[in-house]
């Protein structure tokens, strides 16, 4: 995947993201390792509004990586699926293994399943195999703001603080 080809306000070429598959992102959480995961894809008109916002503060709080998954993928029957639909019991399996080990919870379930829907983008901090925060707010891009559907206000300082405080928390020494 090209980043700033596939992202088009994603201008910055020395960028932070990574591509991960599903694996390797299940294996970051299992051998407790610490990093910052990015759920999301091209796709996502809320994934485009803050890949550039997301870059920046990332680079701001010396976070080198963030470990990009993206949900969609081609099946054995090629056709493209999303790992949160739970259209068979692989991925059923599969999304719930991530869904518990981040220890998500929501209202929103996948249909005919008790597992909640994790929306996209999900920016999750990873500090030692556990779940640290997760961040779900899903933006459009107004001008050079992020604003809610329906809504006029700027939550770009309100988002920007949340990903500084999520990076803090993976970032923190030990104790």
């Amino acid at each position: 995947m090209s980043f700033t080809n596939d992202y088009e306000l994603l201008k910055d070429h020395f960028h932070v993201f990574r591509s991960v598959t599903y694996d390797k992102m299940m294996n970051l959480i299992y051998k407790f390792k610490t990093g910052v995961l990015y759920i999301g894809g091209t796709w996502c008109k809320n994934c485009q509004a803050i890949i550039s916002l997301l870059n920046r503060t990332a680079k701001k709080c010396k976070i080198r990586t963030i470990y990009h998954y993206d949900p969609h993928f081609i099946n054995v029957f090629k056709e493209e699926v999303d790992l949160r639909d739970c259209q068979d019991l692989e991925t059923k399996l599969n999304y719930y293994y991530l869904i518990e080990k981040i220890g998500y919870t929501s209202d929103e379930l996948v249909q005919d399943t008790l597992i909640p829907r994790l929306p996209v983008p999900a920016i999750i901090g990873i500090k030692n195999g556990i779940c640290v925060g997760i961040i779900t707010d899903e933006y459009e891009l107004k001008g050079e703001c992020l604003v809610k559907e329906n809504d006029s206000k700027d939550y770009t300082e309100e988002y920007t603080n949340k990903l500084e405080e999520l990076f803090l928390k993976v970032k923190a020494k030990n104790k």
